[in-house]
């Protein structure tokens, strides 16, 4: 009896889940410092807030297959690409397009993760 494991999956499972920790992270060190350097300390605290929370949801439920994660995670690239194209500010508009398209590439290659059966073993002879 022969066991095959798609190692590929498992790979692009870990590049799609770094990519989104590092966007995350990213994203919660740009607001965190807006705190000290921009004359709008609440607004960016609730910023440093959300991110930090996407960080925290990226890092342990998402890591762990659950599917709810993957769905809200879409929430962190779909936000920043909506603030991108809605301030047209073009000091912070090319930085949220390029985290947004690295969070959705990240979702994308963990997608084969959280919807195929995780221990997708194939089992036969010869």
């Amino acid at each position: 009896m022969a066991t095959f494991v798609n190692v590929n999956q498992h790979r692009y499972f870990k590049i799609g889940s770094i990519i989104l920790l590092i966007a995350a992270g990213l994203m919660t060190l740009n607001h965190a410092v807006l705190i000290f350097v921009l004359d709008q300390p609440v607004l960016f605290t609730g910023y440093t807030a959300f991110n930090i929370y996407a960080l925290a949801v990226i890092a342990i439920p998402f890591r762990r297959y659950e599917k709810w994660a993957w769905y809200v995670t879409w929430i962190l690239p779909s936000g920043l690409a909506i603030a991108a194209v809605v301030s047209r500010d073009p000091r912070i508009m090319p930085f949220y397009t390029g985290v947004a398209a690295a969070g959705m590439l990240g979702l994308l290659l963990t997608m084969r993760g959280f919807f195929t059966a995780h221990d997708q073993v194939v089992q036969g002879g010869r």
